[in-house]
């Protein structure tokens, strides 16, 4: 009994450092939150688990201890961040511009290890189907993508297909090839008329709502559109 009530008061002491937590971090959404404020958070609620479950190696005040200096810890770190661009660059990042008018940045999303297929999805995310509607894509400390489109009169004209993948980082992606009834012989058309030998070159090919084909060279020249 005496460690069933001790469970449950170092349950309710971990709930009020949890809510205390939470006043630190300030009144942030989750798709608000930057990667070091994700990981802290996790590793806070540990220290917080441990306090409460393993009772009987971890002391009480030894408990208290841990988690408050952790607490001043990220206070410290949250108001350094606050007052030097430098840690906060440091810690969080900056934004990085991963389409530069309507140009993939290739390195860019080497250095920050995202693949064509995380960008794609971080578009749809935006309900843009083709990178070819887009003018600047800016890829945000949180995780997510701010997007600026290309003027109207420039987006394709058309509702036939809906914008898929056809060659990714130089490989052709066939089963899309297959859904949408393409084959080899009319994407090396597309290229040769494009001046591109071979799908190797190509970073990324985008079949568009019209059934052109957005082409992104590997060797960062400007897209085309075919």
């Amino acid at each position: 009994m005496d460690g069933m009530v001790e469970t449950a008061y170092r349950t309710l002491l971990g709930l009020a450092f949890l809510l205390l937590f939470t006043k630190v971090l300030g009144k942030k959404q989750l798709g608000e939150l930057t990667y070091f404020n994700y990981a802290t958070s996790i590793a806070f609620g540990n220290i917080v688990g441990e306090m409460i479950i393993h009772y009987q190696d971890v002391s009480l005040p030894n408990g208290i201890v841990a988690v408050v200096i952790w607490a001043l810890l990220i206070l410290g770190i949250e108001f350094l961040v606050k007052r030097s661009p430098k840690a906060k660059l440091a810690l969080e990042s900056e934004p990085a511009i991963v389409i530069k008018k309507g140009l993939i940045m290739q390195d860019t999303l080497n250095q920050l290890n995202l693949g064509i297929d995380d960008l794609c999805m971080l578009l749809r995310n935006k309900e843009i189907f083709t990178i070819a509607e887009v003018d600047y894509a800016i890829f945000e400390p949180n995780g997510q993508l701010s997007v600026m489109k290309k003027a109207a009169d420039s987006a394709p004209v058309g509702t036939y297909f809906l914008p898929s993948e056809l060659i990714v980082d130089g490989k052709l992606m066939r089963g899309n090839l297959k859904e949408y009834g393409l084959n080899e012989k009319w994407v090396q058309s597309k290229l040769h008329k494009a001046g591109i030998a071979s799908s190797e070159s190509v970073f990324l090919a985008q079949l568009q709502e019209d059934g052109t084909l957005y082409i992104a060279p590997k060797d960062n020249t400007k897209p085309l559109i075919i």
